[in-house]
């Protein structure tokens, strides 16, 4: 191993013990962010859920409706 692999990985264990050290404070202060964040992605999320189902009911429909066209001819 390198001078340099040994920086970055003394360099990460340091950053890691300050992160985990901090992590109470930045839970508190962070905190309503992050569930206001958890909530507008839930609104998106539904949102997207409610327009793949009523893609896949038209597209289920469609082709309801092209097997009926397609026996009835017959």
């Amino acid at each position: 191993m390198t001078q340099r692999d040994w920086l970055l990985i003394g360099g990460g264990l340091v950053a890691g013990a300050l992160l985990g050290a901090s992590v109470p404070k930045l839970r508190r202060h962070l905190g309503p962010v992050i569930m206001e964040a958890g909530q507008r992605a839930g609104g998106v999320f539904s949102a997207l859920a409610e327009t793949v189902a009523t893609q896949m009911e038209r597209a289920e429909d469609y082709a309801a409706e092209r097997r009926a066209a397609s026996s009835g001819g017959a």
